[in-house]
This record gives C-alpha cells, sequence and structure tokens, in this order.
C-alpha cells in the first residue's frame, strides 16, 4: 500500500486526486494539508509515521514548503503545481539532489503524447505559421498556462530554439515573422483545459488539439507519477521518463 499525502487537498485538483485514491486499491491518503487545514507540515514533522510519497497540486509558496519537508524526511514528490519563476524552477533542481521529483506541467499523461508527437513533425512543418492556443478556467492565475510553454518547447527543442515565443500583438506595427510562436490565452467560465497547435499555411491549415473534460485526467497521471517515482534514484523526472518506460514495458 503506497501511502499518500496531498498538498493543496481543498483545491479543485486536491478534491478530485483525493476520490481518485479511493478508487485505487493499492494507494491510500494518509494526510492532508492545505492553507486551511489544521494539519500542516510542522505539525508532521513531529509524527513518527511519515507518507511514502508526496503529491502537490498547490501553489508555488505551498510547493516549498512541502518540498522543505520532502527533503528533511527523504520522501519523493510529484510537484503538478504550476507557475514557477525561472529561479524558482532552479530551487526545484536544487531539491532534487536530496531526493526523486516528478515535475509535469500536466498530468496528463496523454498530452504529453502529443509533445512527443509534435517534436517529430514540427519540423517537417517549419515552412508554416505556428500559433497555441490555451483556454482555462476564471479561477487561473498563471497565463500562459504551463502546458503552453511545454507545448511550445517540444516544438523548439526540435528546431534548435529557432523560434521566440510572442504573447502580446497589439502594440506591434510589424509583420509576423517565420521564427517565432505566437501564444494566446483565454481564461473564463470552467473550461478545465483546452490547448490547440496550430500550423498555419497559405492553402490549408493543420491543428493538433486536446480537450480535457474532466480532471480526472490530471489525478490520474499523477497517480502514475507517484507510483513510477516512488523507487527511482535522486533527480528530476517527467511525463518523458514515465512514457518512456511505459514503451518498454508494452514489449
Amino acid at each position: 500500500m503506497i501511502n499518500v499525502l496531498i498538498n493543496g487537498c481543498n483545491g479543485c485538483m486536491g478534491k478530485v486526486l483525493e476520490a481518485c485514491i479511493e478508487q485505487t486499491q493499492d494507494m491510500l491518503v494518509k494526510y492532508k494539508i492545505d492553507k486551511d487545514t489544521l494539519l500542516n507540515f510542522e505539525t508532521l514533522s513531529s509524527y513518527n509515521s511519515k507518507p511514502d510519497v508526496i503529491i502537490d497540486f498547490s501553489v508555488p509558496k505551498a510547493t516549498f514548503t512541502a518540498l522543505d519537508y520532502a527533503v528533511c524526511n527523504l520522501i519523493p514528490i510529484v510537484i503538478a503545481t504550476t507557475g514557477f519563476s525561472n529561479d524558482e524552477l532552479n530551487k526545484i533542481s536544487e531539491y532534487s539532489e536530496a531526493i526523486p521529483i516528478f515535475k509535469a506541467s500536466n498530468m496528463s499523461y496523454n498530452i504529453n503524447l502529443i509533445c512527443n508527437i509534435l517534436t517529430k513533425i514540427s519540423p517537417l512543418l517549419s515552412n508554416m505559421d505556428i500559433e497555441i492556443v490555451e483556454k482555462h478556467h476564471n479561477r487561473k492565475k498563471d497565463a500562459p498556462s504551463g502546458t503552453a510553454f511545454m507545448l511550445a518547447d517540444a516544438i523548439n527543442s526540435s528546431a534548435k530554439n529557432k523560434y521566440k515565443y510572442v504573447f502580446d500583438r497589439h502594440s506591434s506595427t510589424s509583420k509576423r515573422t517565420k521564427n517565432e510562436i505566437g501564444i494566446s490565452s483565454i481564461r473564463g467560465g470552467n473550461l478545465v483545459g483546452e490547448h490547440s497547435v496550430l500550423f498555419l499555411g497559405d492553402d490549408e491549415t493543420i491543428e493538433i488539439k486536446h480537450s480535457a473534460y474532466s480532471r480526472t485526467v490530471y489525478a490520474e497521471g499523477a497517480l502514475l507519477a507517484a507510483k513510477f517515482i516512488i523507487d527511482k534514484k535522486n533527480g528530476i523526472y517527467d511525463m518523458n521518463n514515465l512514457i518512456n518506460q511505459t514503451k518498454w514495458e508494452a514489449f
């Protein structure tokens, strides 16, 4: 049985994650922490019984509180929180020298497969303009989404980083250049998450789109990540590591 600590338990994703764990035979919610829970990491440090893994769906500040606890107790952690600055990302890398950390901008297994696909097809479509449009609910704080950057980075990595990212065109008076990826954000209602990558040519458009209809897809991905990370060596892991392992296990 894998004992899980949920950080951010009272958020939308925390609640969905708890419900998914309740339906999983080999996992148990051991502890739940949020800003308004009686239990916190300081109190938990005095407990003899520790979780086997932490799954973090919170905010960056709360993530680092969880990381401090994880490092002190040598507990693997899955970070599903987004909106980190570059300095914070570097700090997470430093933590990974002491514990195994699984971090993904999007916990959906299938959208990470799309990233793999993009690295293969985008070099073949280099003559087309590229735009990314992402849509989320009105409570999401960071924009563009971490997933939008993940999709853009997948394309850029296969093009030797020739593209620059453009987020705002209203003040521009020049035409679009070929070496850019436009990224647009929409916030409204209760949209779970929708990402479209458009390759636009003079005579045709190719669109690769992922729509999440339920937050369950992210919770299920986080559980896969938790099972994957629990026995790994110290370091940073992501969905590509999980996908590659799944490929080998299929043979």
